[in-house]
């Protein structure tokens, strides 16, 4: 066994590593962990406040006191910090006192310089207003704002240095706020919102010059919350390269100007009338697309001149004729991807056809992968159709969708028939699984930037 003189020797080694050295293995560790490394030995009682990043949350994996007794008495208090505080995240739940200076605790962190700030507000309280210093920070790079926080009586905004930010739940003293809130940000790239009801917001309006990234998500359908007839999100980024709508309100969205850059849209609504977004869509590369209740209108009144990466999930009654009628619009159309899992039967309606081929499938298109092919007649007639028409074809990938009682012969004689449908690709491959991944063609330059801009 080694005597005592050797165990002092091997903790004298490791106290003795280079500060920058030791800050970095406790970024490793929970933060409270961290604190409570300070009875290890005497060098070892203030590594911990020169550690840049702190992160604290409430989980239900906490005891009964809440996160804010640690930050109150200990963290922000006691941390050094000397230069700045580069990232700062901090999630309050229930167990947090409804008396808490939490308005304190951000101001201590911009008064440390702040570069990335995560402060989601759960507790029980109500909503409550952050230091008006916050919004005139000039060192912060990102921001996401969650839960029970108001955003009222701005300051002249400016926020020079902010390139992302996160509105997740919260709500603003009317428009203006929103709107005052979004002209401070000169350089903002990457705009992530999550509409709470009764948010006092009828017009959401996102008119930010140099946004590149915009993900939008509103399920509320109370036209009491969303607003009626004026729309509920309104668009004016002409820089805009990735779009994500989410929002089931009615006249969801309104484009103004034009966004001639557009790379990639995802597009889930209850319904569109504006012709503006149809046209913004034009230019996508990559198309994600989720029914709505017109449908067509997305597939025959827009020409996808530069599509080459699509994916569908159909749930209207015509819903294969709206595929031909995409597909017809979509010459450069390489990987399409169809999602029928809420497809039924519909054999009340007269069966589709189509009178000619789309360009796509004779020069371009090389991977189909269905997802939830349940052997309806239309999906039988639409799948036999792509098959016998698309010349380029490498692959089909098929994923079935049995019933509870489908039985394996069933099942043996539901893949018989996939395998004995004609096919214009000898070459072809038709596999009964699926390889897709979004975006799996090789990637636009842009793209790895665009991942960068993610939260």
């Amino acid at each position: 066994m080694p005597n005592i003189a050797e165990e002092k020797d091997c903790e004298d080694r490791i106290s003795a590593l280079p500060e920058d050295l030791l800050v970095k293995i406790l970024l490793l560790l929970p933060v409270k962990d961290a604190v409570a490394t300070t009875v290890l030995s005497k060098p070892w009682r203030y590594i911990w406040t020169l550690m840049p990043k702190l992160v604290c949350k409430d989980t239900k994996h906490t005891n009964n006191r809440s996160f804010w007794w640690f930050l109150e008495h200990y963290s922000l208090q006691l941390h050094k910090a000397p230069r700045l505080l580069e990232h700062l995240e901090v999630k309050l739940g229930s167990r947090c006192p409804d008396d808490a200076d939490v308005g304190n605790l951000i101001l201590n962190a911009v008064e440390r310089y702040i570069r990335v700030l995560d402060f989601n507000m759960k507790w029980l309280g109500k909503h409550i207003s952050l230091p008006n210093e916050l919004y005139t920070c000039k060192t912060l790079k990102k921001l996401i704002l969650s839960n029970k926080i108001l955003i009222e009586n701005l300051p002249e905004v400016f926020l020079p240095s902010l390139t992302k930010l996160g509105l997740y739940d919260v709500v603003y003293k009317d428009e203006d706020s929103l709107v005052k809130l979004l002209s401070g940000c000169p350089v903002l790239k990457a705009l992530g919102v999550r509409r709470a009801k009764n948010d006092n917001v009828i017009e959401f309006s996102v008119k930010v010059p140099s946004l590149h990234r915009l993900n939008y998500v509103n399920q509320n359908q109370d036209d009491e919350v969303c607003g009626s007839g004026s729309g509920s999100l309104i668009i004016d980024s002409p820089q805009l390269k990735f779009l994500n709508v989410i929002d089931y309100a009615e006249d969801v969205c309104l484009i103004e100007g034009k966004i001639p850059s557009l790379i990639e849209a995802i597009v889930d609504v209850g319904t569109c009338h504006n012709e503006k977004l149809l046209t913004c869509l034009s230019s996508v590369m990559f198309l994600n697309l989720s029914w709505i209740d017109e449908t067509e209108i997305f597939c025959s009144g827009v020409n996808y001149s530069q599509l080459i990466e699509c994916k569908l999930t159909p749930w209207a009654e015509y819903w294969a004729e709206s595929i031909m009628l995409l597909l017809d619009n979509a010459p450069k159309l390489k990987v399409l991807m169809i999602n029928t899992r809420k497809i039924e039967e519909f054999d009340d309606l007269p069966p589709w056809s189509w009178s000619h081929v789309p360009k796509c499938m004779s020069s371009q298109l090389e991977i189909l992968e269905w997802v939830n092919y349940g052997g309806t007649r239309d999906e039988k007639n639409l799948l036999a159709y792509i098959l016998a028409n698309s010349k380029c074809l490498k692959r089909a990938g098929i994923c079935m969708k049995y019933s509870d009682d489908c039985s394996d012969e069933t099942k043996w004689e539901l893949k018989q028939e996939l395998k004995s449908m004609p096919r214009a690709s000898v070459s072809s491959q038709l596999l009964f699984r699926v390889k897709f991944r979004w975006r799996s063609l090789p990637q636009h330059p842009l793209f790895d930037w665009l991942r960068s801009l993610m939260f």
